[in-house]
């Protein structure tokens, strides 16, 4: 039975922990954290130490891999870095099953760089442009702003939503009231970018159409399945969108992509027709991925299929579609409290 380990990684990890049960492969997850759900979820597991980062942590889990006889890697933190060191984990009898190579992930991680580089071909992207102080912020609102079209901002280098902002013209009491988190007004967003430390941010036009996250499996560049979902206030819903799935395939062959990685697409609405725009892509698993796991694709499954040979391409599952989807939050005990002697 081979043995594959999650390193440290997001908490949805664990969804995909939980769908590898049976599935033949021995499954070890290891984190900083002692209560992490990764390790609730995982048979065999072992604790990383904290603060250890870089080559130091790429050795360290070399070592902690090769002491355990571990068949495969699935990398979450230092994803990128652990690339780099995949012929060292090699030679140790472990593989790296890293989603690109390290200059791959960190091009896609960039999204200013990404999107320079993107081929509108494989689908149209909105305007945009890049800013980093105060002045070049003013510049590109200039260059950007049309009637009925909001910009919004988000930092070149993030993950999820950190930092991203609708830009309004002026504040909205209506906004703020609702909790609507994500937006901010021209004047605080100008008071904002006038510190000196900005990083690069990219401003562009906020496409009011549908939102949609692509989740993906690929080997070698070859995609394996492709779930696509819609977001929308009531949950999230699994599309048929061969369009999607056909940019899914020409995407994971661009990058020569092996693993699970996600792209997230919204709907322009101008010239009355609904086209999907990239607005990025994740060489890593998406933070929804247990929605597009109903869909009856078993991700890491297909993975280490096609890693270990076992994967038949030719009897691939269906993709479900047409479902309502909406996750169920639980809670679990981490620790209990120690009984005082009598």
């Amino acid at each position: 039975m081979k043995k594959v380990l999650f390193n440290k990684n997001f908490s949805v990890t664990a969804a995909q922990i939980t769908a590898l049960t049976g599935s033949g492969y021995e499954i070890w997850a290891s984190h900083t954290d002692a209560g992490h759900g990764m390790l609730a979820a995982a048979p065999h597991t072992f604790l990383e130490p904290r603060g250890l980062i870089g080559d130091e942590y790429a050795d360290w889990l070399r070592r902690a891999c090769e002491e355990r006889g571990i068949d495969a890697l699935i990398p979450g933190k230092e994803r990128e870095l652990l690339a780099r060191h995949a012929p060292a984990f090699a030679a140790s009898g472990t593989a790296v099953l890293a989603p690109a190579s390290e200059d791959t992930q960190r091009h896609l991680e960039r999204k200013d760089e990404f999107l320079r580089a993107w081929d509108p071909a494989m689908l149209p992207i909105p305007r945009w442009t890049t800013f980093d102080s105060l002045g070049s912020f003013d510049a590109a609102w200039d260059a950007l702003r049309e009637d009925g079209t909001r910009l919004c901002v988000k930092p070149a280098r993030g993950i999820y939503a950190s930092g991203f902002r609708v830009i309004l013209e002026r504040p909205d009491l209506g906004s703020f009231l609702k909790g609507e988190l994500y937006q901010m007004s021209h004047a605080a967003a100008r008071e904002l970018f006038a510190a000196p430390d900005l990083p690069t941010m990219l401003l562009m036009h906020t496409l009011e159409g549908a939102e949609r996250s692509v989740d993906c499996v690929a080997w070698q560049g070859r995609l394996i399945r492709a779930v696509v979902r819609r977001k929308s206030p009531d949950g999230q819903q699994i599309e048929s969108r061969p369009d999607l799935v056909q940019a899914a395939a020409q995407i994971a062959r661009h990058y020569g992509l092996s693993g699970i990685f996600n792209f997230q697409t919204k709907d322009d609405l101008r010239g009355g027709t609904r086209v999907a725009n990239m607005l990025e892509i994740n060489a890593r698993a998406s933070g929804g991925l247990r929605y597009s796991m109903a869909a009856g694709v078993n991700f890491p499954r297909l993975l280490l299929d096609a890693w270990s040979g076992a994967l038949d391409w030719d009897a691939l599952p269906p993709v479900q579609t047409g479902l309502d989807v909406a996750e169920d939050k639980v809670v679990r005990v981490v620790s209990r409290p120690v009984p005082e002697p009598a």
